[in-house]
């Protein structure tokens, strides 16, 4: 342990902290991230990149799982300081109902995006 770090402990609290955070939003780390983000670039017909889709992914499924009262304009609001203008208003719609799903999934069953399934454009989970 180096002197700054016996003198800045709040730092590793910290990372202990959103490593906590992002193992219980993406309980299932990679596969879910991959998951969301092929979803992500299917409601947006391709038109970004995976690392894109991936920003996205994370910043969204965080906000969707924080915000007291998640509605749609909230997603709006989240997005239009740096994504917006990559979806139409059906996208967003679709990309809603798709945090939507995570959310209740992970309430319901404990499960992260890699476990939420598209079937015959309805979200489910086992």
């Amino acid at each position: 342990m180096g002197l700054f770090d016996f003198l800045n402990p709040s730092k590793r609290k910290t990372n202990k902290i959103f490593e906590k955070i992002h193992n219980e939003i993406l309980p299932n780390g990679d596969t879910d991230i991959d998951a969301g983000v092929k979803e992500l670039m299917i409601i947006l017909n391709g038109k970004i990149d995976a690392n894109e889709a991936e920003n996205i992914i994370m910043k969204s499924v965080y906000i969707s799982r924080v915000t007291e009262n998640f509605d749609k304009e909230r997603l709006r609001r989240h997005l239009q300081g740096y994504c917006l203008q990559h979806f139409n208003e059906n996208q967003l719609e679709q990309f809603y109902r798709y945090l939507f799903a995570l959310n209740a999934a992970k309430i319901i069953n404990g499960k992260g995006p890699s476990g939420v399934k598209k079937v015959n454009g309805k979200y489910s989970w086992e």
